[in-house]
């Protein structure tokens, strides 16, 4: 099953909202932008709250595994008088092979017969909460469209009794994806973590991130049975000053080891290897090695009270071993204690072929890290969010947003006209005004059409202002995203990194830009089809604008009878993607754009056959020559 919509209700600051997550692209990676207090953390809470999974629901502060505490999702100028609904729906795909999966599981474990064909293929699951006066009232879960169904002894269908239609929704609910939320402070990875029932809310969190470790090992070791159970049997219960002599010569201290040393192989193996992949260093020699402790058993009772138990504890730290040296893994940068929470987190959990799908969320991710480590981050969730896993995240930071996932990134703001002009005002703006609403991008853009850049509202809308070291760099200015899309695909395929590449929203929007060229004396190349428009468009330019004749040309003078960015693609090339999308039918120009927009964002680039291998670089090659001279 897939999340394809949630509609969320006065939760908090939102009012009413829609978060369609079905994207145009094929990727699975979601992306939510907006300025601080616009909003995005809000909008991610809410839809933690209709699935949270176990691991990381008490995070939240929450005493059962709900997510937001329910007392907090009022809108809280409302908090003492609020009466209504605090709703969230999610609307959810399921296949055909799911839904007979549904069916085998009725008829197994309630004797109950299911009409699949009036068992919808979006189902509809509402969380709804209702107060009044302020006072929480009742809790219900829904499933709005319930299948026909029928027992044994039954012919003719009928809509499902009471109990039935809750056996049915919790059924489907089951087979439904994990939504796992990670706020920013779990990534401030702790001294030393408490695998028994000791600490606060981050050490039962990190226990079950190694909980995921152990998992992927594949021996079956739990924490319980082959860590606790160890220091915690009827010959170790006794006064501590008893236990640790004892237990320094016990050959339960080597058994436990014997598992750490296990989960360390493992976690070397996968991080490290990932690591190695997103940043290209060379990390032999280098090991994760875990180690326990044993501490002296305690209990707090309600007041917080601390006493004395022979039920001891145990705790481990996660070490680096470089040769002889030793470092913890909380004293090395933030960086790297950023990057390693962060690949403990989603890399064992992905692993795992038991588990539920999952829905990753986080906020805010790298937001405290240069921007080289933000793109290097980025670059590693596809790999994360490979079906039937997906990922959304917020940010304020234009370097984590991506523009192959434009169009599955959505514009957040805290009112339904615009953003207050300055941080103090977003702080100050009465409750009662507030209205978070997220927009899709390609609908945002459509508000904005005279932007020049294919995302510059998303750098209007962050305030982004260049940087005085950046704005030399030279770019490359393309006329539309089809362009963009279909020669980023080429520079992946041959391996080309080194070509920087700007969407433009058509022939005729380059004039801002080639202001700002000119103005600011950057290093611009500008590349427009060879149609008629484009023809006629760079005459204009050159004249209006004194372009030099070596700042702007067509593609037909650097590859030869190419009037179009899709002549790319030859007869070899449109066959492959035709059977790729399943089209008997002759290719228009949007399902080639369709094609290249959804391997790129899914990160599945193919080969096109040699005459698009070849014309494609030829063009790189030109436009890196080009480049060079602008």
């Amino acid at each position: 099953m897939k999340y394809e919509k949630f509609r969320i209700r006065n939760f908090k600051g939102i009012k009413d909202t829609i978060v369609d997550l079905t994207g145009q692209a094929g990727s699975s990676i979601f992306a939510f932008v907006g300025l601080n207090e616009s909003g995005k953390t809000t909008v991610l809470e809410a839809i933690y709250s209709f699935s949270p999974d176990g691991v990381t629901s008490d995070l939240l502060g929450s005493d059962t595994d709900i997510g937001v505490p329910v007392k907090d999702r009022v809108p809280r100028h409302q908090i003492s008088s609020f009466s209504g609904d605090v709703s969230v729906e999610a609307t959810i795909s399921i296949s055909s092979k799911e839904k007979t999966s549904f069916s085998e599981a009725m008829l197994e474990r309630h004797a109950l017969t299911v009409d699949l064909k009036t068992l919808p293929c979006s189902l509809v699951f509402e969380r709804k909460e209702t107060f009044k006066d302020g006072d929480l009232e009742g809790s219900s879960f829904i499933l709005h469209t319930l299948p026909m169904v029928k027992a044994a002894t039954e012919r003719k269908w009928r809509a499902p009794t009471e109990d039935e239609a809750t056996k049915i929704r919790q059924v489907l609910y089951n087979d439904t994806p994990d939504i796992a939320y990670f706020p920013t402070f779990v990534f401030d990875f702790p001294e030393k973590i408490y695998l028994t029932a000791r600490g606060d809310e981050l050490d039962d969190f990190y226990r079950g991130v190694f909980q995921d470790i152990l998992d992927f090992d594949g021996r079956g070791f739990t924490i319980e049975k082959d860590i606790v159970r160890r220091i915690r049997n009827p010959d170790m219960t006794i006064p501590w000053l008893k236990f640790f002599s004892l237990w320094t010569s016990h050959d339960n201290a080597t058994k436990i080891q014997h598992v750490m040393d296990r989960a360390g192989a493992a976690v070397t193996k996968v991080v490290f290897g990932r690591w190695n992949r997103i940043f290209g260093e060379d990390v032999r020699g280098k090991e994760i090695v875990i180690t326990f402790n044993v501490a002296e058993g305690e209990v707090s009772d309600v007041a917080g009270n601390i006493s004395k138990t022979n039920e001891h504890d145990v705790f481990i730290k996660f070490q680096i071993r470089d040769g002889t040296r030793r470092f913890d893994v909380n004293d090395r940068s933030l960086g790297f204690r950023w990057f390693f929470a962060f690949m403990l987190f989603t890399q064992f959990r992905v692993a795992s072929t038991d588990a539920r799908p999952v829905l990753f969320l986080f906020d805010e991710p790298a937001s405290n890290l240069h921007a080289a480590a933000q793109q290097k981050l980025i670059d590693c969730f596809p790999s994360i969010a490979q079906t039937p896993n997906a990922l959304a995240y917020t940010t304020h930071s234009h370097y984590m947003v991506e523009p192959r996932w434009l169009e599955q990134t959505f514009i957040v703001t805290n009112r339904s006209d615009s953003p207050p002009s300055a941080v103090l005002d977003a702080v100050s703006l009465d409750d009662e005004s507030l209205d978070v609403q997220v927009s899709p991008y390609r609908k945002f853009v459509q508000v904005h059409p005279t932007q020049t850049s294919y995302f510059q509202p998303i750098l209007d809308r962050l305030e982004v202002v260049p940087s005085r070291l950046d704005i030399q760099r030279s770019s490359i200015i393309l006329e539309g995203k089809s362009d963009y899309y279909i020669i980023r695909y080429a520079t992946q395929l041959l391996k080309v990194s080194d070509l920087p590449l700007v969407p433009g929203l058509g022939a005729g929007t380059f004039n801002s830009l080639i202001s700002i060229h000119l103005g600011w004396n950057l290093k611009f190349f500008f590349l427009l089809d060879s149609d008629k428009q484009g023809k006629l468009e760079l005459e204009r330019y050159r004249i209006e604008y004194g372009l030099p004749a070596d700042h702007i040309v067509t593609l037909e003078d650097l590859v030869k009878n190419a009037k179009e960015i899709e002549d790319l693609v030859d007869d070899e090339g449109r066959q492959i993607i035709a059977a790729s999308l399943g089209v008997a039918t002759r290719l228009t120009k949007k399902m080639i754009c369709g094609f290249f927009q959804e391997r790129l964002a899914s990160n599945s680039v193919v080969g096109l056959g040699s005459g698009f291998e070849q014309k494609s670089r030829a063009l790189l090659d030109a436009l890196r020559e080009r480049l060079n001279k602008a």
